[in-house]
């Protein structure tokens, strides 16, 4: 008898319980020890690929956002993307979540920005970041502590909470990967700067608690945070990887269609930032 031959008879009797199980109807491995068939992006702006300046329609989405850069790598491949600017958790569900289905083993997220009312803070504080922009993150802040410090009596929390559960309802065997936002300023950037990354880093901080209350122990919900990979590219920094306001212009409807970009990633964000995290999380 050779050396191989045990080997052999081994592999032929793993053969035929993997054959015996797929006859049962189980399944021998989750989907995420070989590849992704079947991905679906959900979420805002964030997730769409808004300030890139290259879209294909008037959710913002684009070639060059993360949901498209994974589904160029190796094992993913993109059937659904469902991502549009504007999205809140509620428009999610009601919009987004529909399109999923049983067959779907990835899903990624990005919301909870627009039912904060992020924009509408950072749109304040750009053109005056004395005490309206102080008001305007501390109504804000005081959202978020209550997510964090009573989640039961938390709306926000609860949208947040009742999104990602009926994620993992409509797709049961999905692994679901739910990214927090990058922190828009290098710190000390500006009067405004550490205070809306301070707000930013605390939306983050509830956006994973809810992960973890969706998870519930079953490893199958995952906070991807995306700030460590941004770090040193707010704006700001020598190379910026946020949209940044132009010059003489506030994040007002006057500065034409480019202000629709402003605080979102650039093309190097999406790929170095959210993309490589995302990357990273998923191996």
């Amino acid at each position: 008898m050779t050396a191989t031959q045990p080997l052999r008879r081994r592999t032929v009797r793993l053969a035929g319980v993997l054959a015996a199980l797929a006859l049962a109807g189980l399944t021998a491995a989750p989907a995420s020890a070989d590849r992704f068939d079947s991905y679906v992006a959900l979420g805002d702006s964030y997730a769409a690929g808004q300030g890139t300046g290259q879209y294909a329609d008037t959710c913002f989405r684009s070639g060059q956002g993360y949901p498209a850069l994974l589904d160029a790598a190796r094992k993913v491949s993109l059937t659904g993307n469902e991502a549009c600017s504007g999205a809140t958790t509620r428009t999610v569900r009601a919009d987004q979540i529909p399109s999923l289905g049983k067959k779907v083993d990835l899903v990624t997220v990005t919301a909870g920005g627009n039912d904060l009312d992020s924009v509408g803070a950072l749109v304040v504080c750009s053109q005056d970041p004395g005490p309206a922009c102080t008001s305007a993150l501390a109504q804000r802040a005081a959202v978020l502590q209550t997510a964090l410090n009573t989640p039961a009596a938390s709306p926000f929390f609860q949208d947040l909470l009742a999104m990602l559960k009926e994620v993992t309802a409509k797709a049961p065997r999905a692994d679901v990967y739910v990214t927090g936002y990058p922190l828009l300023f290098e710190p000390g950037a500006g009067p405004a700067a550490d205070p809306i990354n301070g707000l930013t880093q605390q939306l983050n901080a509830v956006i994973a608690k809810a992960a973890r209350a969706a998870d519930g122990g079953r490893s199958k919900v995952t906070y991807v945070d995306v700030s460590r990979a941004f770090a040193g590219h707010g704006i700001g920094s020598a190379q910026p990887w946020i949209v940044g306001l132009p010059p003489l212009c506030t994040a007002s409807a006057t500065c034409g269609a480019s202000s629709a970009d402003v605080f979102h990633p650039t093309a190097d964000g999406y790929a170095q930032g959210y993309a490589a995290s995302i990357r990273a999380a998923l191996d």
